[in-house]
């Protein structure tokens, strides 16, 4: 394999190295719609593979996580926003007089 090769013929290697060996010649697997690597080995790698079903639709239609997450957050959110009610605080002005006459206390 060199960097010449066609994205046919590396999905073609690739296919025939996992049913020869049952693993990938590197834990990378490609997201087809971002570019980004993605490590996939052991049970992790066998669960892609049979959910995608099969060593080569893995290969050819892998996405990665983010893209998936940035599909699902397309929804349109709606939000209502309800003014705030003022609140009006009585201030009572009491003189030291007052107290004394009175004998109105502050507790």
């Amino acid at each position: 394999m060199n960097k010449n090769n066609t994205p046919a013929e590396v999905i073609e290697y690739l296919t025939n190295y996992y049913e020869t060996f049952g693993n990938l010649p590197t834990p990378v697997i490609e997201c087809q719609v971002s570019g980004t690597a993605y490590t996939a080995f052991g049970t992790n790698l066998k669960g892609k593979i049979e959910k995608a079903g099969g060593i080569k639709e893995l290969l050819t239609t892998f996405t990665g996580k983010g893209v998936v997450k940035k599909a699902d957050v397309k929804k349109e959110v709606t939000a209502t926003i309800t003014p705030r009610k003022k609140t009006t605080k009585k201030v009572i002005h009491i003189s030291a007089n007052d107290l004394e006459k009175n004998r109105v206390s502050l507790a």
